[in-house]
């Protein structure tokens, strides 16, 4: 049995039953104990991606761009758990990590002669650290602490994405052989992304239909929200998957880290996470799923 396979087995056996009991019994403080953990894997994660953008050519950014992105996610959670209205933590996290970007670009322009010809490339990782590892992961804890019915969105949301990874998986090693067809991928197979997108689909009809509270849409709205959720977010799931493929091929590693067994960093486990939040922050909001 390979390391693979193994983390995918001690997920399915110990990690989704810990998930439920925390959802079901440990709900205090708006899920606490799931933003505890998102502020340490988004800590994880954005050490990884300083780690390995030297090594396309970046400079680290600094461990105070780190704990800049830590401030702006907890900031959004005390806001989940004060704001009257979930749409005013959602307006506080872009105001909020506008205003953290600035303060981290501005020092650029105190620069000396001698720096200046690596003025774009440091803006480049400022900018590139605090969207993938600030304000994404803020959008997931929005999602976490701040949606009506937090339960059925946090539920919803992992079916998609851990739903679209163990099809594509599945799909991709047991039905079909055609890979190499994205070049930043090559052990990624046609047979893989159909996988992900049944499961992606699959994950919808099932977080907004059957797991669903009185909220639930019904009829051809349910039909139509659930291909639309599902089809999005599978787009943006295989997507966040491939981008952050891109980036280690710029940086030419083969993991962002080595602390997830099988699975390489934590940033290899939850690029797709990242990715695809602002779609199911936009998509909830705009079609007032999950008590929106």
């Amino acid at each position: 049995m390979n390391e693979n396979i193994r983390s995918r087995l001690l997920l399915f056996f110990i990690g989704i039953p810990l998930f439920v009991v925390v959802l079901y019994f440990f709900p205090f403080w708006h899920f606490g104990l799931i933003a505890a953990v998102l502020l340490t894997i988004q800590y994880l994660s954005s050490r990884e991606l300083r780690s390995i953008l030297p090594l396309g050519g970046l400079r680290d950014p600094g461990a105070g761009m780190t704990i800049a992105g830590l401030v702006q996610s907890l900031a959004v959670y005390i806001a989940c758990i004060l704001a009257k209205n979930p749409s005013e933590p959602a307006l506080l996290l872009f105001f909020v990590s506008a205003v953290c970007l600035t303060i981290e670009l501005a020092p650029l322009g105190l620069q000396k002669k001698p720096s200046f010809p690596e003025l774009l490339k440091a803006a480049a990782s400022i900018v590139l650290l605090h969207f993938y590892t600030a304000l994404l992961p803020s959008l997931i804890m929005l999602i976490v602490a701040g949606f009506p019915e937090a339960r059925d969105a946090i539920i919803t949301f992992a079916l998609l994405t851990f739903g679209n990874d163990s099809l594509a998986w599945l799909f991709g090693n047991y039905v079909g052989s055609k890979r190499n067809i994205v070049e930043v991928s090559p052990n990624k197979s046609i047979a893989g992304f159909v996988g992900g997108t049944l499961g992606s689909i699959v994950g919808a009809f099932l977080g907004i239909g059957p797991l669903a509270g009185p909220w639930k849409p019904l009829g051809w709205n349910y039909i139509f929200l659930s291909l639309g959720l599902g089809i999005g977010m599978a787009f943006f799931v295989i997507m966040g998957d491939l981008f952050e493929s891109a980036l280690k091929r710029a940086a030419r590693t083969k993991d962002s880290g080595n602390i997830v067994p099988g699975r390489g960093g934590v940033l290899d486990s939850f690029d797709s996470l990242y990715f695809s939040a602002p779609f199911f922050v936009a998509f909830s909001f705009l079609f007032h799923v999950f008590g929106l």
